[in-house]
């Protein structure tokens, strides 16, 4: 009685009425995978993979599922409950406006890297900059490497894709005394504490929605703890920061202090309005609803103009205050923190172009220390040879 394959030994069989020959493999969910070829060779060198594969523990239980499929498997089972609200709406926009009507229906197992480079040239060729077709491919990278994990894919075919380099582009920053010009102009301004919290490098959602409880103004510290999006479809949103280091404390600077105590009287007048509908946040509409970060920006932006200061996005002041502290010779650590950076190297290569100049302190710093030491070398060279003077001529050291 012949003996009964196990899972995975696989059979090799020809079919003469096609000429071909088909080799069949047993899966462990007890389907069986089919491959017909016109060589035996062919049929051997695939078994050989797939035994391979099973091995390793490498099962692709779905070769079926095209690359749609399963990014919507991706942002239904693992997104919403793992990406940021605002992150998750952008990945979905990107799949459906870019990625699903150009790759879409490949089957996920045949996709590859010249599928990819295809997808980012025809996106550059649309139009799109560099930045934009890199954030296609970084969501490619992020969701195939689930797929890979998920044991849907042996590799992720965007490891040996090419998509286009993004270059570096120095931030937009006032100097010091722009930077005093904005704030002098601030005068009486009803929103010139959102501005001046700017300074301490926090970003316009972590302002906007910054929560009385979260502020201590008599020992002058804040705690960044919740930030507020703008989301198509579902309007102001509450979030989290977007990292760890993201929630920090912030000691505040005394003229930043001194322009929320301000605004913070200002804020109790007009909460006697009967209108009024408390939200709890510290900047808010003459109601007390949450500010429109639109309507903040058309403000910051009518305020440049009114005054003639180089057009920046209000995104810069956090890029000025980084700047104008690196300047300062403020240790690339502290800044980090103070800007809620999730690493140091993020500051350091965002901030390069200031950092790297600083260099020059470490290069006078050297200069100052052998000069002292070259100086005082050359010091006691001069002694000995005014002493050595005072012997004789002839007189030698064996006498």
């Amino acid at each position: 009685m012949a003996k009964k394959r196990s899972h995975g030994e696989g059979s090799i069989s020809f079919r003469e009425k096609k000429n071909l020959w088909v080799g069949k493999l047993l899966m462990p969910d007890g389907k069986r995978k089919t491959k017909c070829a016109k060589t035996q060779k062919e049929i051997k060198d695939w078994l050989l993979k797939e035994r391979g594969k099973l091995r390793e523990g490498i099962y692709i239980p779905d070769d079926k599922m095209t690359v749609e499929s399963f990014l919507h498997r991706y942002l239904e089972d693992y997104g919403k409950r793992s990406l940021r609200v605002t992150t998750f709406e952008g990945y979905s926009s990107v799949i459906q406006r870019h990625i699903n009507p150009e790759i879409g229906k490949l089957r996920l197992t045949q996709l590859r890297a010249d599928h990819l480079n295809l997808l980012y040239s025809k996106k550059l060729d649309a139009g799109l900059s560099n930045r934009s077709v890199e954030y296609i491919h970084g969501i490619l990278r992020r969701s195939l490497n689930k797929a890979v994990k998920w044991g849907l894919l042996t590799k992720n075919p965007t490891d040996m894709a090419s998509p286009p380099s993004v270059k570096f582009k120095i931030p937009s920053t006032w100097t010091s005394n722009e930077l005093r010009s904005f704030l002098d102009s601030l005068k009486n301004d009803r929103w010139a504490a959102i501005y001046y919290l700017a300074c301490t490098g926090m970003g316009k959602g972590e302002i906007l929605d910054l929560p009385l409880k979260a502020l201590d103004i008599e020992k002058g510290f804040l705690m960044v703890v919740q930030t507020l999006q703008s989301v198509p479809g579902k309007g102001l949103l509450i979030l989290d920061p977007k990292t760890e280091r993201s929630r920090r404390l912030i000691k505040l600077p005394d003229f930043v202090r001194e322009a929320l105590k301000d605004h913070l009287t200002r804020r109790e007048v007009l909460a006697q309005n009967p209108e009024w509908k408390e939200s709890g946040l510290i900047f808010t509409t003459n109601i007390g609803t949450p500010i429109s970060s639109r309507n903040m920006l058309r403000h910051f932006k009518n305020k440049l103009t009114s005054i003639g200061l180089p057009n920046i996005r209000f995104h810069d002041l956090r890029h000025t205050t980084a700047s104008l502290l690196l300047e300062k010779n403020v240790h690339p650590k502290i800044v980090s923190e103070l800007l809620g950076h999730s690493t140091v190297t993020l500051t350091l290569n965002t901030y390069s172009h200031i950092i790297n100049p600083m260099s020059g302190v470490a290069a006078d710093a050297m200069d100052e220390i052998v000069g002292q030491t070259r100086s005082k070398a050359s010091e006691l060279l001069n002694r000995l040879h005014v002493e050595a003077s005072k012997f004789p001529t002839n007189w030698t050291y064996w006498k």
